[in-house]
């Protein structure tokens, strides 16, 4: 299972707005800390390093199911008629002759969530059918803080542009659509930084912290009918 926020996103989306920040950097001088045997870029630049996810609320739950009709060939599912609900990426595919933990990816092609081409795994072959694409989304509001080292000579500059930047409404248009929110940037800290030649340069410290959603799809499968029986039950007599 993959969140659907992954770190990657995170780190791109956070890089990508130090980079509309601080334009004059150019690129390559926005980098990903805890990555080994990569040099130093030269004059100002800006490390990222993440810190801590801590939880901000419950879970949110919330099952979603799609009916419909489809036949799969090797790893491509054909839906040829959609009866409710919507097929969303990641959920389980439930069938008669559907081989288990068979989950969509993809839409290839077609009217989003509706008929169309999905790419599916693992590869088989099924005759046309009614199928179930069930699974429940759970979601849970996090908060990500990331250590933004800032260096160079005119890091407590460059330092001071993220930090008002930051808690600002700038920052939450650059981040729009991205998943992540700006909540606030701390106040900028010199922390000398020693290189491998043990000389000190320019370095300002300050934490970001940001809210995502990641959530994650669970195979859950649901009844399209239900059949009762009903039977007598011998009730005691009243006092």
């Amino acid at each position: 299972m993959t969140p659907s926020i992954t770190e990657d996103a995170v780190n791109t989306a956070l890089g990508n707005l130090l980079q509309a920040m601080l334009p004059q950097l150019g690129a390559g001088k926005i980098i990903v800390g805890q990555v080994n045997r990569v040099a130093e870029p030269e004059g100002d630049f800006v490390v990222m390093w993440p810190l801590r996810r801590p939880r901000l609320g419950t879970n949110f739950d919330q099952d979603q199911a799609g009916l419909f009709t489809a036949a799969i060939a090797g790893t491509s599912m054909t839906v040829s008629s959609l009866t409710s609900g919507e097929i969303a990426e990641g959920s389980t595919v439930f069938g008669t002759n559907v081989a288990a933990n068979t989950v969509i990816g993809d839409q290839i092609s077609g009217t989003p969530g509706g008929i169309g081409v999905y790419a599916v795994t693992p590869s088989q072959t099924v005759a046309s059918e009614t199928m179930l694409a069930g699974g429940s989304e759970i979601t849970q509001p996090t908060e990500v803080v990331m250590q933004i080292d800032v260096h160079g000579p005119n890091s407590a500059d460059n330092a001071q542009v993220i930090s008002t930047l930051f808690r600002d409404a700038y920052a939450a248009d650059q981040l729009d659509g991205t998943g992540l929110s700006p909540f606030f940037a701390d106040d900028p800290k010199q922390a000398p930084f020693v290189n491998a030649a043990n000389q000190y340069e320019n370095r300002w410290v300050l934490e970001a912290h940001l809210q995502i959603d990641p959530s994650v799809i669970v195979a859950q499968q649901f009844a399209t009918s239900l059949t009762l029986t009903l039977y007598d039950v011998d009730h005691p007599p009243s006092s």
